[in-house]
């Protein structure tokens, strides 16, 4: 899709007048379901009409040229606010571009708009925002996942053919299944996060969404690259390089679900036997394993991301910017009602919580422990990889909830990524690929770090066999 509409742009720049005046009637018609916090027509218009200005004086033209991408509204985009989705940062508005936002604009995209999201990206569900909870368009009465909703809906909608979000702990992969779309989370490192807000930063990673393998690997190479503005990024350009993954003899391990230890949802389950199935046909050696360690995953990001969260949000106390009461008696009450009155409870529940597993009067002990437990999940995934190719889980146990279900149980937070919080924990790659259209289970197929190609090659021939059938 990408590449034909990149060529028709190219073929008769002016086009881009017409589409982008189509596409804002869609945005317009569509507000109901909450996903843009920031949409300026005037700045869509601009970037347009730069775009039409250097196609007529021949400049070269990047390759993803007048293509439209959504941004999650936690990563900078110049002159664009980022609000994070909390009231702390309303008002904020960029003064630069994040790194991947560069390498887009390099490419001559077109940033269409900033979306919504759980506040500071904590949430599962897509209800934590305080500009409102986002609705998923394949159902409205139920949830579109979190935390980056709004990319996966612009997506899903067909606002947009791709989206950037942010995913640690699932973030980008179940929306993605809630939606019927594809998430992919890269290998920890490989995208960098330089200008973009850190949740807990060693699980923080820059994602995407698309609807098609196709423009997933090109919204991943236009992306990618080393930045020596972000230390733990990756050195080198990686190369996403379309190749015919051949299932045939590839050893695959899948999970037992022996009396139902995941609690599977009955369709969330039967469409991932289906999907073993798939891969059965397709020639792969089917190897069903257990996790030993893997299964503490959920409480072992809870310890570790809570705890990254108190440490990273310190800084937002409402003195050089953000969310500011107007009365206060003293600067310590400053402090307090700028933080309680800017913070959604959802985030101060998970401040509140790492800064207990990092008190020092229990000498951190509970954060330790899930230290230790983290190193046994990644060594255990790493023994994983010697011996198999892939990894395939569900993507999460569950089918969309209703609207208001994680909001009355703020743990169901804490229930549906098993699987996805495996990959964050461990800095492995992984990418969701739906089963079957509409409301469904999604596989999702996890590579040793830095195997990337690997699985966006694997779901390509998976979305192969299954639109053939």
């Amino acid at each position: 899709m990408i590449e034909n509409l990149r060529n028709k742009f190219v073929e008769n720049p002016e086009s881009l007048k017409d589409y982008y005046s189509d596409l804002d009637k869609l945005i317009e018609s569509k507000k109901n379901l909450n996903v843009f916090i920031t949409y300026d027509k005037s700045f869509v218009d601009q970037q347009v009409e730069k775009l039409i200005e250097k196609a007529n004086n021949n400049e070269n033209l990047g390759k993803m040229f007048g293509i439209a991408v959504s941004v999650k509204d936690n990563i900078n985009v110049k002159d664009l606010k980022m609000t994070c989705g909390s009231k702390m940062l309303e008002d904020y508005v960029s003064i630069y571009d994040a790194t991947v936002i560069k390498k887009l604009k390099e490419e001559d995209c077109v940033i269409v708009g900033k979306v919504n999201m759980d506040e500071f990206a904590m949430g599962g569900s897509g209800e934590t925002s305080y500009f409102g909870p986002i609705k998923n368009p394949l159902d409205e009465t139920l949830i579109p996942g979190g935390s980056s909703s709004g990319s996966a809906v612009s997506v899903a909608k067909e606002d947009v053919l791709v989206s950037l979000g942010t995913d640690t702990g699932g973030s980008v992969r179940q929306p993605a299944s809630y939606c019927n779309i594809i998430g992919y989370k890269p290998t920890y490192s490989l995208m960098s996060r330089s200008g973009v807000v850190s949740m807990a930063n060693s699980l923080d990673q820059v994602s995407l969404f698309a609807k098609n393998v196709s423009d997933l690997r090109q919204l991943a190479s236009a992306t990618q690259s080393p930045d020596k503005f972000d230390m733990t990024a990756y050195l080198e350009d990686y190369n996403y390089e379309k190749e015919n993954y051949d299932f045939s003899g590839k050893k695959i391990a899948v999970i037992k679900n022996n009396n139902n230890v995941y609690n599977l949802d009955k369709e969330v389950e039967d469409d991932y036997k289906k999907a073993i199935e798939i891969l059965k046909e397709m020639g792969a050696e089917i190897y069903p394993i257990d996790l030993k360690y893997s299964k503490y995953a959920n409480e072992v990001y809870n310890v570790v991301m809570s705890s990254e969260v108190s440490s990273n949000l310190s800084r937002f106390d409402g003195i050089r910017f953000g969310h500011q009461t107007d009365e206060y008696k003293n600067v310590e009450e400053l402090f307090i009602k700028n933080r309680s009155e800017g913070f959604g409870e959802n985030v101060q529940r998970r401040i509140a919580l790492g800064t207990m597993y990092l008190s020092s009067e229990d000498d951190q002990r509970i954060y330790k422990q899930g230290l230790k437990l983290r190193t046994l999940i990644v060594e255990e995934f790493k023994e994983i990889f010697k011996n198999y190719d892939l990894l395939i889980t569900p993507t999460t146990v569950d089918l969309p909830s209703k609207l208001g279900i994680y909001v009355d149980d703020p743990l169901k937070d804490f229930t549906s990524d098993i699987f996805n919080v495996c990959v964050n924990l461990t800095g492995s790659c992984g990418v969701s690929i739906p089963v079957r259209k509409g409301i469904s289970g999604s596989i999702q197929i996890i590579g040793d770090r830095f195997k990337d190609n690997d699985i966006i090659n694997a779901c390509e021939t998976f979305e192969r066999k299954i639109n053939e059938d």
